[in-house]
């Protein structure tokens, strides 16, 4: 029985001292690692901070469109008589000036010819009657008669000339041409429809907007748009007209030009992108203060120079900024550049600070 108790004390003594063994053991490794983090030197690495301020940021707003062409025409005649020759065929790309079709000018040839003739006799009298009146052999009377029908003469070659010219019907721009409305041989009055030319170079996007949004776009604002077609094509247009007066659906009219380098076609649909003149403060970061290899989006706080993890909430991004809605508050300074080298508690130098 006593050798039993004292087997009981025994084994309680030194299961005491062991645990007692142990906590002091854990004391120290604690108080050996304290002293190893407080030791620790700042590491010399590439580290940019910033100090989150908030930013005013236009919102943003869409809507569907079409595409018109720049430039669209019913090129028609101003001449009277046969066409002669056509010079154009559907799809063809013609330039500024450059001819669509003739009338026959024979006719009007002819009388170019006699009119010359005649107006170089009225000049002819004219000239003797002038010299006459100098030698008071004619009366001013006279003078001034043969005047009048030498400028007669003059006006009506003018005419002639002017309605040859006008017998070649020309491109008043540089387009395509999308419908050819003669042939050779028909006949053309003055204002019949020749062709139908369009410009699409350029290319106009047509949004209508509510009063709401149009109170808030400017002529000459940029307007970032998406073709339906292409959607992955950066276009970049501006607002050139903005219709003063509603459409019966109370709809206002907004014309956006911009350049077709991407070979787009009119009648194509859009979504036009608009900065809202209305602007509200948010808290914008760049990118690459991120941690990526975080489970939930988070940037490395800096407090005491040491790197505190921190998480966050993302919004809207902005090119290379992104909004960060929840976990900062300003004036807080976050790591900005060098993330994939700082880890939790480090101890940083800053090489750069942002504002």
């Amino acid at each position: 029985m006593k050798n039993s108790i004292k087997i009981i004390i025994t084994v309680a003594l030194v299961g005491i001292m062991a645990g007692a063994l142990a906590l002091q053991l854990r004391h120290s490794q604690q108080a050996k690692l304290k002293e190893a983090i407080d030791a620790q030197a700042p590491i010399n690495i590439t580290v940019e901070s910033l100090n989150i301020i908030p930013q005013q940021i236009s919102k943003i707003f869409s809507i569907q469109g079409i595409t018109q062409p720049f430039q669209e025409v019913v090129v028609a005649s101003e001449a009277t008589g046969k066409i002669s020759q056509l010079f154009i065929k559907q799809g063809d790309v013609v330039k500024a000036g450059a001819p669509l079709c003739r009338v026959d000018i024979k006719l009007k040839e002819i009388e170019l010819k006699s009119a010359t003739v005649q107006l170089e006799k009225a000049k002819r009298d004219y000239e003797k009657f002038v010299a006459l009146q100098a030698a008071s052999n004619i009366s001013a009377t006279e003078v001034e008669s043969a005047h009048v029908q030498m400028m007669q003469w003059s006006y009506n070659v003018q005419s002639i000339e002017q309605q040859i010219k006008e017998s070649t019907v020309c491109a008043p721009f540089q387009g395509m041409i999308i419908e050819k409305a003669v042939d050779v041989g028909g006949y053309l009055q003055v204002g019949t429809p020749v062709a139908t030319l369009v410009n699409v170079q350029k290319l106009k996007a047509l949004v209508w907007l509510n009063e709401g949004s149009v109170s808030n776009v400017r002529i000459n604002d940029d307007v970032r748009i998406q073709l339906d077609a292409m959607p992955n094509v950066p276009i970049h247009g501006k607002i050139k007209f903005i219709n003063p007066k509603a459409s019966d659906a109370g709809k206002f009219q907004v014309m956006i030009e911009f350049d077709n380098t991407m070979h787009a076609r009119a009648g194509m649909s859009l979504r036009a992108f608009f900065n809202d003149q209305k602007t509200s403060d948010v808290l914008m970061i760049p990118k690459t203060a991120l941690v990526l290899n975080s489970e939930i989006p988070a940037v490395f706080v800096i407090e005491n120079n040491k790197a505190r993890l921190q998480p966050i909430a993302l919004g809207n991004s902005r090119l290379d900024q992104i909004e960060v809605i929840k976990g900062l508050s300003v004036n807080t300074t976050i790591v900005s550049k060098g993330v994939e080298n700082v880890i939790e508690g480090q101890i940083v130098n800053i090489a750069n600070s942002k504002h």
